[in-house]
């Protein structure tokens, strides 16, 4: 299994809107094919940072989601609430 995480820092204000973004996203569109589950964590330490971190069957399923235009159109939508991207990590699970 691939497991791609990403860190954002998110505009003062905007972290629920961030959030029900991720969450409307995944309630109005057809699950992707390849993803089994992600989740959202909130940092403790950082104020307005936060994680999505994905489950995926491998790295060619999240890459073909990633070139759709269904993609495309939600990271402009989401554009609008982020303040900068800060680190990506390609894991696989072990365990």
């Amino acid at each position: 299994m691939y497991t791609h995480i990403v860190s954002f820092k998110v505009k003062e204000g905007e972290g629920i809107t961030f959030v029900e973004l991720q969450k409307f996203e995944e309630l109005t569109e057809a699950k992707p094919a390849g993803l089994d589950h992600f989740h959202i964590f909130k940092d403790r330490n950082e104020k307005n940072k936060f994680f999505l971190v994905e489950y995926w069957n491998s790295k060619k399923d999240k890459d073909a989601m990633e070139a759709s235009e269904e993609f495309q159109h939600f990271q402009e939508l989401r554009k609008l609430v982020i303040e900068e991207k800060y680190e990506t990590y390609e894991c696989d699970v072990v365990i």
